[in-house]
């Protein structure tokens, strides 16, 4: 007798042997005991999760003369095929001239549904049903799926169609609207391990569960593909022992040792241990599609442990290494665990779009190494809380830094971002108050022993701090204007108050005139920036108008106005560009922004 591959040779023959598709074959029950028989099916889902053995299933039963099951003490009808009948056997060796399978992919064309509306109106040669079984139906073309609207809803009472698709959507609805409807989905890992265990004992094959897990891992929820693969690797084998070395080597899988130490790099940030891994995979032949692919599977077990140790149920690792697994989820973060899963992802993507895998994967291990832990919202809101406490509770407050202090702070990364009044502590500075100027005068030694037990502030070990030394008077302003503009921003400096015009109105009133171009580009937080430097400065506290000067002056030849623009920063430009009338209707018709001006 020929060799029979074990996707064939376990094919269930019966609807309680199929694995998975519960909700498909308790329904088909139902209707094949109740009478209740449709004239069209429709079967559709994933590759190999077992469609057209349904349809074959139901054929047999339809047509099988003897479901009846014995019991002990009477016999019951069931929709069970007896697989021992003629026409059970000529069903499952595909001998009936009565149940018709046709492949939709080489038979697409309109003339085979043309024979095929006329031989329904013939009577079947000796089953009570002729039964068309049409695979990959999404294939017919669309002449074809015309031809055979009239004929698949209202067929003879003798004929059911049963069709079957792994894409249902390129099914056209006036077909599928005149049929009964099934979704065949992917089957869990625990179903198809326990259906390979079946197999591998009655065929004499030993594999522990860590090697049909990996199997199973490889089939993608779809029998068919795990059993190939159990053939596979057992002929790979030369025996019928499989060990996990034997599955990772025929599959082109990294070694679980090697795989090990690429997850220990890069949960420890060992740069130069996940290089030297990534190196010892390429030159085992490992597949880096498949190595991207465990890393995948392998974090995200990790999250879902981070999460919640109640979901060890879902994950995909072998049970065996779930303590291991658990002990590294202590370690991680949800955060950080769900930022190294995306860049492995957008790394698979990558090297399938633009290839170099290797290079790709290297990169990934750097920004891996280089990803930190993020602090929690709430965590940087305690800490301001904290600060905040005790700088009431020493009845002090923060002034605004120096100038030097006020350009180191500019120069740190990101400057950009943060507020000109946040104010910069050192260790050596004391935090003093406008108000307890006249109290340094006339407490005398007092004083200095109230500010030597002021309690340390910090929020990094140290908080710097700066101290504003005197007032002045505001009418005096245009003499020490310019050091008030040194600790103001850059933006401000160069821009606003660059050829303004200062006057000082009233007791505490500063109107600055400047270019109407610039006035447009002032914040309301600017504004008070540039008040509250005054009021450190004076004293006490100053209200800032800002006014457009009467007249600007226009360039009068080409060198001016070259210089006018080499005066203005690319922020400026960029809004000039999107106040323009004529491009303020193509940015709005396009909802886009300026990004660049030259």
């Amino acid at each position: 007798m020929a060799y029979e591959v074990l996707a064939q040779k376990w094919r269930p023959q019966n609807f309680s042997d199929v694995v998975g598709q519960e909700h498909v074959t308790t329904t088909l029950k139902n209707q094949i005991l109740s009478g209740r028989i449709g004239h069209a099916y429709l079967f559709w889902g994933p590759r190999g999760t077992g469609k057209t053995t349904v349809a074959r299933i139901l054929a047999k039963a339809v047509n099988c003369p003897n479901r009846i099951q014995e019991t002990e003490f009477d016999s019951i009808k069931t929709a069970e095929p007896c697989n021992q009948c003629e026409f059970c056997d000529e069903i499952s060796q595909d001998r009936s001239f009565d149940v018709r399978e046709m492949d939709a992919a080489s038979n697409r064309g309109i003339d085979t549904i043309r024979d095929l509306r006329e031989n329904v109106k013939l009577s079947p040669a000796a089953c009570p049903y002729k039964i068309y079984i049409i695979d990959e139906a999404h294939m017919l073309s669309p002449e074809a799926f015309n031809a055979l609207l009239k004929t698949l809803e209202e067929p003879p009472s003798h004929v059911i169609f049963i069709m079957a698709t792994t894409e249902h959507a390129k099914i056209p609805k006036t077909i599928s609207s005149r049929c009964q409807d099934f979704d065949f989905r992917h089957l869990e890992d625990e179903k198809i391990i326990e259906r390979l265990q079946l197999i591998v004992k009655e065929e004499n094959i030993s594999a522990d569960l860590d090697v049909l897990t990996l199997i199973t891992r490889q089939s993608e929820g779809c029998l068919r593909d795990a059993e190939n693969l159990l053939e596979r690797l057992v002929d790979s084998s030369g025996g019928n022992s499989l060990t996990v070395e034997t599955v990772e080597r025929t599959i082109g899988l990294s070694s679980s040792s090697l795989l090990q130490e690429l997850t220990m790099a890069i949960t420890e940030r060992d740069l130069a241990k996940g290089l030297k891994t990534l190196d010892n995979l390429m030159k085992q032949g490992t597949d880096l599609s498949q190595c991207l692919d465990q890393l995948i599977g392998y974090f995200r077990d990790l999250r879902l442990l981070a999460i919640d140790n109640a979901l060890s149920e879902q994950i995909q690792s072998p049970k065996s290494e779930l303590p291991k697994l658990k002990q590294e989820a202590e370690r991680m973060s949800v955060g950080r665990l769900s930022r190294i899963i995306k860049i492995l992802m957008y790394t698979n993507r990558d090297i399938k779009q633009y290839g170099y895998p290797q290079l790709q994967l290297e990169t990934a291990l750097i920004q891996l190494n280089s990803l930190e832990e993020g602090i929690p919202l709430e965590e940087i809101i305690n800490k301001l809380s904290v600060l905040e406490q005790k700088f009431d509770s020493a009845g002090l407050s923060a002034t605004v830094q120096s100038a030097p202090q006020q350009e180191a702070f500019r120069s740190l990364p990101n400057s950009q971002d943060t507020s000109p009044e946040m104010p910069l502590l050192t260790s050596q500075d004391t935090p003093i108050s406008a108000e307890s100027e006249p109290a340094k005068e006339t407490a005398g030694t007092h004083y200095e022993e109230q500010t030597s037990t002021v309690p340390s502030l910090d929020l990094n070990e140290s908080t710097p701090l700066s101290v504003s030394h005197g007032h002045r008077d505001l009418a005096d302003l245009p003499s020490f204007w310019d050091a008030v503009k040194s600790k103001l921003p850059v933006k401000l400096r160069h821009g606003l108050l660059e050829g303004s015009v200062l006057t000082v109105n009233g007791a505490n009133i500063v109107e600055i005139a400047c270019s109407p171009s610039y006035l447009s580009m002032i914040a309301e937080r600017d504004k008070e920036a540039i008040a509250e430097t005054l009021t450190q400065e004076v004293g006490k506290p100053v209200k800032i108008e800002l006014v457009a000067l009467d007249t600007v002056p226009q360039p009068t030849t080409p060198e001016d106005a070259a210089k006018e623009a080499t005066r203005k920063t690319p922020l400026m430009r960029r809004l000039e560009a999107q106040d323009d009338p004529q491009l303020k209707t193509a940015l709005e018709l396009f909802e886009a922004t300026v990004v660049e001006t030259q």
